[in-house]
């Protein structure tokens, strides 16, 4: 008979990076999405209905406030704006209520506008390492905000003309 063999195991240790990935991951899920959707959903019937509601009201409290200068990537062109941070009024909320998502949970810098971000969403669905999938989802974007454009023989000459500009 063998003797009896006593396993130990030993759990792995994350690496710095790891822990702080692991860490940003939770961050997003359990504090930053959540807190957005209330935002996001006003946003949304905002733009449905036309109504502008302001629900972000001055702060009259004692406690300390500072601005941050967030750089904004719309559809069109680039935007630098400054949002004044206090505790009642994340940024990352303020943000959402004006159409633009932060691209991160903390120390903002940049955000996107939810229409980029629903081009590039419709761009991976149609991705293909090809120009007719970057046109198909061009012309499907700029068809969803009322442009119109030529098909057939007259397409090619204008996806070139994109992809060179």
């Amino acid at each position: 008979m063998a003797p009896e063999a006593n396993v130990c195991v030993v759990q792995d240790k994350l690496s710095c990076h790891a822990q702080q990935k692991h860490a940003q991951a939770h961050r997003w899920g359990d504090d930053v999405l959540p807190s957005l959707i209330h935002p996001f959903m006003r946003f949304q019937r905002e733009q449905n209905t036309g109504a502008q509601v302001d629900f972000i009201k001055p702060c009259m409290c004692s406690q300390c406030h500072h601005i941050l200068k967030i750089i904004c990537v719309h559809v069109e062109y680039l935007e630098d704006i400054d949002v004044v941070v206090y505790s009642h009024h994340p940024a990352a909320i303020q943000l959402v209520g004006q159409g633009l998502f932060p691209c991160s949970p903390l120390a903002l810098t940049l955000a996107v506008s939810m229409d980029m971000l629903e081009f590039v969403s419709d761009l991976f669905v149609n991705v293909a390492p090809n120009e007719q999938a970057w046109a198909a989802t061009l012309m499907k974007y700029l068809k969803a905000c009322g442009h119109e454009f030529a098909t057939g023989p007259m397409l090619l000459p204008t996806i070139k003309f994109l992809l060179e500009w």
